[in-house]
């Protein structure tokens, strides 16, 4: 399935607000894939599929991106692999991402329609060291998680773990 096809599917199962996100997920996505030398089409198809999961009710934020990746082959015909990872581990990241999966992680923080404190420097970060960016952002969102007392996936934990030893 064409970009634009997948486009009009996913706007018929979305809120409004969510498919915006996801536009500017995509495009965040492509922006930094020509930056890091990562398949554009990929990119593009994985940051405006990372949140498909959303669109079933009561999925919440901890299983959307294991239900996206299921959709994304299901309703969406995407059978890439690299694809399929970068949807399912998008909010928490995972040991040895590939470069793709660590786009699609930063995008969805810093994409265009995101506003909150310290995004403008997790932009900038991002377009240096995408490993620096998904360190800032992962210990924010822990710091995030802890504070509002929510249930905090331990795979965040690992991949800041993993990231942190390997610098």
């Amino acid at each position: 399935m064409d970009l634009n096809n997948l486009i009009i599917k996913l706007k018929d199962r979305l809120s409004p607000k969510l498919f915006n996100h996801c536009i500017g997920t995509m495009e965040e996505a492509e922006k930094l894939s020509l930056r890091y030398s990562v398949d554009v089409n990929k990119a593009k198809t994985a940051g405006l599929l990372h949140d498909c999961g959303k669109s079933e009710k009561g999925k919440d934020n901890l299983t959307h991106a294991e239900t996206g990746a299921i959709l994304a082959k299901e309703v969406y015909n995407v059978q890439d692999e690299d694809i399929i990872n970068a949807i399912k581990h998008h909010t928490t990241g995972r040991e040895n991402m590939t470069t793709l999966e660590k786009i699609i992680y930063i995008a969805d923080k810093i994409e265009p329609n995101r506003y909150y404190e310290g995004v403008e420097e997790l932009r900038e970060i991002a377009y240096k060291d995408l490993d620096a960016a998904i360190i800032v952002s992962l210990e924010k969102t822990i710091e995030y998680v802890k504070n509002m007392n929510m249930v905090l996936d331990h795979q965040s934990l690992n991949t800041l773990k993993f990231l942190k030893e390997k610098r």
